[in-house]
């Protein structure tokens, strides 16, 4: 096993995992790229060992299958041993509904892949990291996580998200593990920018519902988990971080004033 600290990002091949796993290259870490596109996942190891990692290779991963999962943890223990840090970061995204409109075979998938996918990654690599008494395991949760989203099989997978981080956090700190989260916002991803692109989304509205009327950027996310995972948040265990320009607090904040609305205190 190299010196170097080793990371492990699931659902590293785009998007806020890729910022992730890419941010971890930089401060130093060996990388570990897992996901399902074989080719986004080459090119951003690639991509981590050009940006500073010791080492970063890509293991081919689909966390809807646990022997998946349970190979990958494999593979890390025979190259690096027990990683200092994992991020769940895999998921899929569903469409605005009503609960009554769910349709039951998509609710199936969401939760195996968004909320199972998630487990999975901290059952193998917690056993790993409890043997080894030490270690950080980053769950990726969402602005669902706090907020009824209408997304009504994804909302639900991400509450639960969140309390997984903080029975997991209870379970394995005696063995040295912290176990926390991130909530991303409204992210930039390329996926949001070909929707606005497309005329699909309007950004100045998105943007309007934040506190700091601008967007999340990945490399934002990426920085609170590298944090998250070090050691400079030794004793931060459970929590789920929201990273969201403030939309928690605006959207509240504004729905509140239309109805009372703060008037101006007349001048003396």
């Amino acid at each position: 096993m190299a010196d170097a600290f080793a990371a492990v990002v699931i659902g590293g091949t785009s998007g806020i995992g890729r910022a992730i796993a890419l941010r971890f290259a930089e401060d130093g870490y060996q990388v570990v790229v897992a996901g399902r596109d074989a080719v986004r996942g080459k090119e951003a190891a690639g991509t981590c060992e050009n940006a500073g990692a010791p080492r970063a290779l890509f293991v081919q991963t689909d966390v809807a299958d646990p022997a998946s999962v349970e190979a990958l943890a494999k593979v890390v223990a025979e190259m690096f041993g027990a990683p200092h840090a994992v991020v769940n970061c895999a998921g899929i995204l569903q469409s605005g509904k009503h609960v009554l409109d769910q349709d039951l075979d998509e609710d199936e998938r969401m939760w195996r892949i968004n909320y199972r996918g998630t487990l999975l990654g901290c059952q193998v690599f917690g056993r790993l990291m409890s043997a080894a008494g030490r270690g950080a395991i980053l769950n990726v949760g969402s602005l669902a996580s706090f907020a009824p989203l209408s997304l009504p099989a994804y909302t639900p997978g991400k509450h639960a998200v969140l309390a997984l981080t903080q029975m997991l956090a209870a379970e394995l700190g005696p063995h040295g593990v912290r176990v926390n989260a991130v909530a991303p916002g409204y992210t930039l991803s390329d996926g949001l920018k070909a929707k606005i692109a497309k005329g699909e989304r309007n950004p100045e509205a998105i943007q309007a519902t934040t506190a700091l009327r601008r967007f999340v950027e990945p490399r934002d996310v990426a920085e609170a988990a590298l944090f998250l995972c070090s050691g400079r948040a030794a004793s931060i265990t459970g929590v789920t971080l929201p990273v969201d320009a403030g939309w928690l607090v605006q959207a509240p904040y504004a729905q509140y004033l239309q109805g009372n609305p703060i008037r101006q205190t007349p001048a003396i």
